[in-house]
């Protein structure tokens, strides 16, 4: 994923470094974090967290995991470590507007 790939999905702007130890910025930078972990194309480890954090909020860990199949791509994302009452902010995040959003850049969900 690239800046003007990841603006596209999430319709606002996003600065993206994709290297181990590269930074992010999303949605002008209201969500942040670093890639920990690049295994391309398979594999996408950073940590995330969102200018509704204090302090002492731990980062949360986002892992996307991509598998081949016959009929196009597994996507399995994994979004651990969120403070109980983001929850469901995130996990409405996901379900309203990447999920939906995928296909308008030409991934199938």
């Amino acid at each position: 994923m690239d800046s003007a790939r990841h603006s596209l999905l999430a319709q606002a702007p996003a600065v993206i470094d994709p290297r181990v130890g590269g930074q992010y910025s999303l949605w002008g930078g209201s969500v942040f974090g670093e890639f920990v972990y690049l295994d391309r194309p398979r594999v996408i480890a950073q940590t995330w967290r969102t200018v509704d954090f204090t302090p002492e909020m731990p980062d949360t860990r986002l892992e996307l995991a991509f598998e081949e199949r016959v009929n196009g791509t597994r996507l399995r994302v994994t979004h651990g470590h969120i403070p109980g009452p983001m929850v469901r902010l995130f996990r409405d995040a996901w379900t309203r507007y990447y999920f939906p959003r995928m296909t308008t850049i030409g991934l199938k969900v």
